[in-house]
């Protein structure tokens, strides 16, 4: 029987490939489809007015343009204390949504979003209904930054 020679690179490959694989994993982008649209809302409802604000809307209207489907998702985030836009930009990525409609969209979600592939539409529409109508008839332009403030605005 021949014996094995094992040298350094025999166990230097398994250390690094066991250390650098939670950095591989985190590296991935969710997968977002440009055809599920989230619009901020005051009430569940199509005809609900948008919500004038972004992280902190009580609910998510998320529409789904391909299938057309509608889901109502309930933001818990609404009366959080830390990091609310974050969360609530986690939240839409989950929800696997390419484009969001929104009146004011903060810094830290709007560089969240972007950087997950999501467009953000600056939309002034009454409803979501109507919010919706336009951004399928091309009437809103994307936006090319934050239209809302941070948590550092002072009054």
């Amino acid at each position: 029987m021949a014996t094995i020679k094992v040298s350094w690179y025999h166990l230097a490959i398994p250390i690094v490939v066991i250390l650098f694989s939670p950095v591989m994993l985190l590296s991935f982008k969710p997968h977002v489809s440009p055809y599920i649209v989230a619009v901020p809302a005051d009430q569940a409802s199509l005809a609900s007015p948008v919500s004038p604000v972004f992280a902190r809307a009580p609910y998510f209207i998320i529409y789904d343009l391909k299938h057309n489907t509608i889901k109502y998702v309930v933001n818990n985030f609404v009366n959080g204390t830390h990091e609310v836009g974050l969360h609530v930009a986690h939240l839409i990525v989950r929800e696997r949504a390419g484009i969001v409609i929104g009146k004011n969209v903060g810094p830290e979600p709007f560089e969240h979003l972007t950087r997950r592939g999501v467009k953000v539409y600056a939309g002034l529409a009454n409803s979501v209904q109507e919010a919706l109508f336009k951004y399928s008839t091309n009437q809103l332009m994307p936006t090319t930054g934050p239209t809302g403030f941070s948590k550092s605005f002072t009054r």
